[in-house]
């Protein structure tokens, strides 16, 4: 079961870490558009350096989830000669539950940010670009992150047969 909801969970994450790739594409292409109009032109892109901003939160907010249920993060691995078996496992759940507990209490604050700035209007300086719906992103991708320790945490105290034999 929990198996089956996390190949569904990782389907939609992997989707939404594309959308931080398109996003990446974009930075790019608008990095090159402004050295082209700089140097070439003479004429400088003036909103270029608010689009960055907006884009690298994008694209740092929309591939965390993925990140972390692909298990590409980095982890550190102190005690795990030192405990048995049963207990480190409940250390790496407690551990998980702990990050989500945390992920979550955030995602909460920066949603609370986010309704703040819509009701505010709170836009960029030089476009006027509205900033609530990159920090709604923001907030609903930390969200996603806690779910994904959650899952973990999990899938840790529950291990399936595939897991505790290795295959997995």
């Amino acid at each position: 079961m929990l198996a089956q909801i996390e190949r569904w969970f990782e389907r939609l994450l992997r989707v939404i870490a594309y959308g931080g790739g398109l996003v990446l594409v974009g930075l790019m292409l608008l990095v090159i558009y402004e050295i082209t109009m700089r140097y070439y032109f003479g004429r400088p892109f003036r909103g270029g350096y608010e689009l960055t901003e907006l884009a690298m939160s994008l694209i740092v907010a929309l591939g965390f989830p993925y990140t972390a249920i692909s298990r590409g993060h980095v982890t550190v691995d102190l005690l795990g000669r030192w405990l048995d078996q049963p207990m480190f496992r409940w250390l790496t759940a407690l551990v998980h539950l702990a990050g989500a507990a945390f992920l979550a209490y955030v995602a909460w604050r920066a949603w609370l940010y986010a309704a703040g700035s819509l009701r505010w209007s709170d836009v960029t300086n030089m476009m006027r670009i509205p900033k609530h719906p990159f920090q709604f992103a923001v907030a609903i991708s930390l969200w996603l992150f806690s779910l994904v320790l959650v899952l973990q945490a999990l899938k840790t105290v529950f291990p399936s047969r595939a897991d505790s034999q290795g295959n997995a």
